[in-house]
């Protein structure tokens, strides 16, 4: 039976302030000793082993309520977790006032009841808590019962309240758009047709229809940056994107009131993106940078650990595949493969299949196809690839690439059959592809014997496609131009 290791990995993700936090609260109360031991003990433990923790001596009490004693103990870390929450949270704040306002309203306290309602707008407002400051204009309706408000002010909290709902509806607007942007991402990636284009074109022109007003939400105005720096991305402007992702990190870090407890961390998640957009520019300086400052903003959690050593390793393979020497490059390979394993379940499919794209590329454009191939083998299940729908005609392309670097040319014939018939059901059997899987199937027949003559052809074929404007969005993912000169110098 497979042991439940929910307990141990709700330790190891507190914080050293959170478990300071969890004792001193634990150790006043009464009965908690054998929670604190077991605490203690499975806080102690760098892989969870159960039977270890059963069979500690004096542990007999413990090992008979074992089960119990987790759950009870899981329990425990939960609500000293809220109660940590709430002592910084502007959230948890805005509940307990409208908490306190019902009480006030309910015992007829209507003067301090109005006084705070006032102070929690005040808040709600500042901060963009659109939710609660509905909450608390309703009950401010609530005094007009008690004549406490007079004609020309109800009118007011009606005509505020609209604008608060248009507020959120504009929030939503954007939400939607976003949700669309991140569908051609998932599904297609960058564009490659005229038909990809048309998709994105059709939810870019919804956003820039939109009338913007000078009254706009923070909030919303980061919606439209977030979706600019994906549309820009999915076009192939790097560059542009890039610029965007920057103005985005500006604008949440000019106001962490409002993004500080969203429920995805927003200003880490635009940190993460101008890392990573200025490192697919190969601005390689500015993701150092961004990254140093994502270490000094770390709080000692998991989550912390696994965005730097992700992203630092994304940054190296990037490096390593734009052609740059760094110091190290065998390790940082081995070091990728090791953070597959012990992150395959805590990363998203999306990094761990681009991770796993880009570290077989990096050993392909080594020249060592071997490892290149294995590890494709390894990593890239079905299961795995399949979620990633934009990546995986580029998996099969590497795929086939490296097969052909190795001269297994009788499984060639076998596989780019299946390939091509792929990519035309994936409608992405682009100019590119078309070009190379024709170009290696006439060098494995054994009809051809000059080989040069197609290298040169394959050669021109590029320089005619070069400037397409969808055409050249394939480099994005390989460097088919880095190839063929490697194919040209091989001759």
């Amino acid at each position: 039976m497979k042991t439940n290791t929910e307990l141990f990995d709700l330790i190891k993700s507190l914080s050293s302030s959170e478990k300071r936090y969890f004792k001193l609260n634990a150790s006043v109360q009464k009965g908690v000793t054998k929670y604190l031991k077991l605490f203690d003990l499975i806080d102690s433990q760098k892989i969870y082993n159960e039977k270890a923790l059963k069979s500690f001596k004096g542990n007999e009490d413990l090992k008979k309520n074992f089960n119990f004693t987790k759950n009870y103990l899981a329990k425990l870390i939960f609500k000293s977790l809220l109660n940590y929450k709430n002592e910084k949270s502007t959230d948890a704040k805005l509940f307990n006032m409208l908490q306190r306002c019902r009480i006030l309203f309910q015992k007829a306290l209507f003067r301090q009841h109005f006084k705070t309602v006032k102070a929690g707008k005040a808040i709600a407002e500042k901060c963009e808590r659109f939710g609660f400051l509905l909450e608390f204009i309703e009950m401010e309706r609530q005094l007009t019962r008690k004549e406490e408000l007079l004609s020309n002010d109800i009118q007011k909290l009606f005509e505020y309240e609209l604008k608060v709902l248009e507020k959120i509806r504009e929030i939503n607007f954007y939400k939607k758009s976003i949700s669309s942007l991140l569908r051609i991402y998932r599904s297609t990636g960058i564009i490659r047709s005229e038909d990809d284009e048309k998709d994105l074109n059709e939810t870019l022109s919804v956003i820039e229809n939109r009338k913007v007003n000078t009254s706009m939400s923070v909030t919303s105005a980061e919606r439209i940056l977030y979706a600019q720096s994906i549309a820009h991305e999915l076009k192939g402007d790097l560059e542009l994107s890039y610029s965007v992702c920057v103005k985005r990190f500006k604008l949440i870090s000019l106001n962490r009131n409002i993004f500080d407890e969203s429920l995805y961390d927003k200003y880490r998640d635009s940190l993460l993106s101008v890392i990573n957009s200025a490192s697919l520019c190969s601005n390689f300086s500015v993701s150092e940078k961004h990254l140093k400052i994502l270490k000094e903003s770390s709080k000692n959690l998991e989550i912390d650990e696994i965005d730097i050593n992700i992203n630092n390793l994304n940054l190296n393979l990037l490096k390593i595949l734009n052609g740059k020497i760094i110091s190290g490059k065998k390790e940082v390979l081995i070091l990728a493969e090791k953070y597959l394993n012990i992150y395959r379940n805590k990363l998203t499919i999306n990094t761990y299949n681009l991770i796993v794209y880009r570290l077989s590329s990096s050993y392909f454009f080594d020249k060592n196809y071997h490892e290149a191939l294995r590890i494709l083998n390894v990593y890239s299940t079905v299961q795995y690839s399949g979620l990633s729908p934009f990546l995986e005609p580029y998996l099969k392309m590497l795929n086939i690439l490296i097969h052909y670097e190795l001269d297994n040319y009788k499984l060639l014939k076998y596989m780019l059959p299946s390939a091509k018939k792929y990519l035309k059901s994936r409608k992405a059997f682009h100019k590119t592809e078309i070009s190379v899987l024709n170009f290696i199937s006439k060098m494995i027949s054994t009809k051809n014997s000059n080989t040069d003559k197609l290298k040169s052809g394959l050669l021109n074929d590029f320089n005619n496609i070069r400037n397409d404007k969808y055409e050249k969005n394939a480099e994005y993912y390989f460097n088919y131009s880095k190839w063929i000169k490697n194919l040209l110098l091989n001759k």
